[in-house]
């Protein structure tokens, strides 16, 4: 893959997320030529970090560099001392994140903040976050091109990120809903949409790369019981987010998918860990992936075989492309 153009997608998943320098690294090591980036949530962050400082060394540092910080290992640690809300939550997902931070709000005496404020956690930790990793620029500013996915709660669609503020589209992507306050941008007020559609493949986006996702996610695990109202709503998200992203990976090319299913969504003290898989799924998926000439076959496929269809009302080829907006956003 040395001289394939990639166009490479970069999926939400929290902690998880770090397994992204790991892949990133990989690529690099392998001379893999990326020629655009689309990421959501911290698949969206990572991304950007990217496509403005192409050098994995230096991101990875800038990153673990932060991750050790007092302002970050401070409110880490809080959290990650919160006792679980039940024995039968199972680790890794969306729903032992969310109960994580209930745990944490009961613990700290704040449990008013879910009915009276946006979000259960306060916007100022993400954007500090943000802040320290991301340069102040414009996303045409980027060594390589920059699509940040998030959606828009005014008008209930996926927004495609392309130009404006990189640190603002980069903290509304990982606005997670009800965790982080949503991100006003121009008219919008934008959110995280990776809790429903995790891995950002973008059909009509670089038709001539070979399209490529990393999937951090996971897969869903049973579940005992589901006692409150939170619940059946973030349970409900969770099946909502597995079953977009098995309609979602069959049109990229070639899925990475680290082992990172057992990290907690809220646990970055396993940074190594996640870089290691993150290596690891890299190198065997390119090991495995086929031959030049079939990636010739599969672009010239894209680019030619639908010149013939005139039918204008085909339905979308992907359950999201008819929600997509472009933004031009500040």
């Amino acid at each position: 893959m040395r001289r394939t153009p990639i166009s490479l997608a970069l999926g939400g998943g929290g902690a998880r997320g770090l397994a992204h320098l790991g892949v990133l690294e990989e690529m690099q090591a392998a001379h893999v030529d990326i020629q655009h980036i689309s990421g959501v949530s911290m698949g969206g962050l990572i991304g950007a970090m990217y496509a403005f400082d192409p050098r994995p060394d230096r991101i990875r540092q800038r990153a673990l560099d932060y991750l050790l910080s007092d302002e970050f290992s401070g409110p880490q640690r809080e959290l990650l001392k919160a006792r679980s809300f039940s024995d039968d939550t199972p680790p890794g997902g969306l729903f032992s994140w969310y109960h994580q931070v209930y745990e944490y709000l009961k613990n700290h005496h704040l449990l008013s903040r879910i009915s009276l404020r946006q979000s259960l956690l306060p916007g100022y930790l993400l954007e500090d976050a943000v802040n320290h990793l991301l340069p102040a620029a414009d996303i045409e500013e980027a060594v390589i091109p920059l699509t940040i996915v998030a959606a828009d709660l005014h008008t209930g669609r996926r927004v495609l990120l392309e130009t404006g503020d990189v640190r603002s589209a980069a903290r509304a992507s990982a606005a997670l809903p009800g965790i982080f306050p949503p991100v006003v941008r121009d008219d919008m007020l934008l959110c995280d949409v990776g809790v429903v559609d995790s891995v950002p493949i973008l059909p009509d986006r670089r038709q001539d790369c070979v399209k490529v996702a990393v999937d951090v996610s996971g897969d869903i695990k049973p579940l005992r019981d589901c006692l409150t109202t939170l619940d059946v709503l973030m349970r409900l998200l969770e099946i909502s987010e597995v079953n977009v992203r098995q309609m979602v990976l069959p049109h990229a090319d070639l899925v990475i998918s680290p082992e990172v299913g057992d990290v907690e969504w809220y646990d970055f003290s396993s940074a190594d860990v996640l870089f290691a898989a993150g290596r690891e799924a890299t190198r065997t998926a390119l090991r495995d992936f086929p031959p030049p000439l079939s990636l010739i076959g599969r672009l010239w496929n894209r680019l030619f075989a639908d010149r013939h269809v005139t039918n204008a009302t085909s339905p979308p080829s992907t359950p999201s492309d008819a929600t997509w907006t472009t933004s031009s956003g500040k």
